[in-house]
């Protein structure tokens, strides 16, 4: 009888101790993903003035030589920020940026990041038309996509540029180019359509519906 009854209490301990363990991951995973995020961050901003300032800084801590280098590159961005509202500055960036175009590996790779993060620091709204629904990867199965424009076809018949993000990073995907009738278009802004790509889907609204183009879309190009 002693028995039985210590073996639903055991179990039940054994639940408790569970329950409450997988509650304290939930709670810190997420704290130690963004700690590292953050690590990763300022490493990176402070990578190239950290060497610098080590020679001049002696016997101080780590981290004060890390602040100090992110204060400085924060400064050092802020200045580049202000030479760039003037004329001679924006001239002296553009004179820059033709050098490096001119390199052969460098080319590539800057051009290429500096469309990146041209096309996610503009509006949202500017980047893309509109949030739309597309048989993607096979047909049955739908994908969302954001139309950036629209191209014409050797018939002069209507074509959509549709980018469809990847999870959880909308920085990359795959470009479709899609006749009209394949395309969905919905009544999800592109703020919404951002966080569905971004949460892997989490943070959706409940109920969409399918609308026509908007107007003046198809004259976009």
């Amino acid at each position: 009888m002693t028995h039985e009854m210590k073996e639903p209490s055991s179990l039940g301990f054994g639940k408790h101790v569970r329950t409450r363990f997988v509650s304290g991951l939930l709670v810190l995973i997420p704290l130690a993903i963004t700690l590292f995020v953050l690590n990763l961050f300022f490493s990176f901003l402070t990578a190239f003035v950290r060497p610098l300032l080590r020679p001049w800084t002696g016997n101080v801590p780590e981290y004060v030589v890390m602040l100090l280098a992110l204060a400085i590159t924060l400064a050092l961005v802020y200045t580049v920020g202000v030479v760039t509202t003037y004329f001679a500055g924006r001239r002296m960036i553009h004179f820059g940026e033709q050098l490096l175009l001119k390199l052969p590996i460098v080319r590539s790779v800057y051009a290429a990041s500096k469309q990146v993060v041209e096309t996610f620091s503009t509006s949202t709204k500017a980047a893309f038309q509109a949030v739309v629904f597309v048989d993607f990867p096979r047909r049955g199965s739908l994908a969302i996509g954001f139309v950036t424009g629209i191209i014409r076809n050797p018939d002069d018949k209507v074509m959509y540029r549709v980018f469809v993000a990847t999870t959880p990073n909308p920085t990359s995907g795959f470009l479709l180019i899609l006749p009209e009738e394949e395309v969905y278009f919905t009544n999800i802004s592109v703020e919404e359509g951002v966080k569905m790509i971004v949460s892997g889907g989490m943070l959706a609204p409940e109920r969409y519906q399918i609308e026509v183009a908007p107007l003046g879309l198809a004259t976009k190009c």
